[in-house]
């Protein structure tokens, strides 16, 4: 029986990427705002949730560093992953953290993002393959005339 991990994220940017090594990699991470909107008592309400997303490695990391800034809106494509940690307290906690593996820039970027960085087409991807070589490539345009959506 084969096993799924994946996570699908729309949002913005809500600091611009760090980056370390970690025992020779590139690690580079950044938080994302995802907002959920609803209607509740006839009212329009907001509510949004935060997302730790890291990028490990190669032609990923170093394009999340050039072109990825505070209030960019990305599309990050990844799978969840957990990791421990001992708090000031001293209690064992878990954080999940999104292992990215694909990022698009959606639009032009928000607070403190927008100058220079137009080099990048929105519609350019890096993405890692199955060999764990990064490549660019771009995505397709979706067609939303489509009779096979689902919904």
């Amino acid at each position: 029986m084969a096993s799924l991990n994946r996570i699908m994220l729309i949002g913005n940017v809500g600091r611009d990427p760090e980056s370390r090594d970690y025992q020779g990699t590139k690690v580079v991470s950044f938080t994302l705002a995802v907002n959920e909107r609803y209607t509740k008592d006839g009212k329009s309400e907001e509510k949004t949730q935060w997302f730790r997303i890291t990028f490990w490695g190669g032609n990923s990391a170093e394009v999340v560093m050039n072109y990825v800034k505070k209030g960019s809106q990305v599309y990050v494509d990844g799978r969840l992953s957990t990791s421990e940690y001992v708090d000031r307290e001293g209690k064992t906690r878990t954080a999940l953290e999104v292992r990215g593996q694909t990022i698009t820039l959606l639009g032009s970027a928000g607070v403190g993002g927008g100058q220079g960085n137009n080099n990048m087409s929105s519609n350019v991807q890096t993405t890692t393959q199955t060999d764990n070589t990064p490549t660019m490539k771009e995505s397709a345009p979706v067609n939303s005339d489509s009779d096979d959506l689902p919904f």
